[in-house]
């Protein structure tokens, strides 16, 4: 009987302690909060489009408009910007 209830203690025991590690690692972000932005701008990709688009950006808005990442896609004579930006 002894053995039984220490059983059933460990076992409450570890499920409290795994509900605590999956709320905590539930709230990390790494990266920040990130929000996504498109934009379509005047002319191609180039060799860097990832660099064009932030460069685009920084253009339209200024320095504090800066994304964090971008992908860049080419629609004729313009092309679209997907971005990450810091929330």
């Amino acid at each position: 009987m002894r053995s039984a209830t220490l059983f059933l203690v460990s076992c409450i025991l570890m499920s409290f302690v795994l509900n605590q590690v999956k709320e905590v690692e539930g709230g990390v972000n790494p990266m920040g909060n990130l929000c996504d932005r498109k934009d379509i701008f005047v002319g191609g990709c180039g060799s860097n489009g990832s660099k064009t688009c932030i460069n685009d950006f920084v253009k339209k808005g200024g320095e504090s408009n800066k994304p964090a990442s971008c992908e860049c896609d080419n629609f004729g004579e313009e092309h679209l910007c997907r971005c990450k930006f810091a929330c």
